[in-house]
């Protein structure tokens, strides 16, 4: 009879071990989203203000030589369409 009792009390432990370790990765899965989310956030955010500083770097150097910014222009353009016409 003790020996029953103390399998069932294994089984049981083993049950509500069973649970806590489901929890225990629900919130490891839970964690791991959030840190996941948060990290393409910032990384975003990074991509974001790059192409901004980029873009106004190009815009200033459009500025100081629109002469020789046509030109490439030009002739990206034309470089372009002939390759393309092929």
């Amino acid at each position: 009879m003790a020996a029953q009792t103390d399998l069932d009390a294994i089984v049981k432990d083993v049950a509500e071990l069973k649970k806590d370790i489901g929890k225990l990765l629900e919130h490891a899965k839970t964690r791991a989203a959030e840190t996941v989310n948060g990290e393409t956030q910032r990384l975003y955010g990074t991509l974001l203000s790059e192409g901004e500083k980029s873009a106004a770097a190009f815009a200033q150097q459009i500025e100081e030589k629109p002469f020789a910014s046509i030109l490439i222009a030009f002739t990206l353009g034309f470089v372009g369409g002939n390759l393309l016409r092929r």
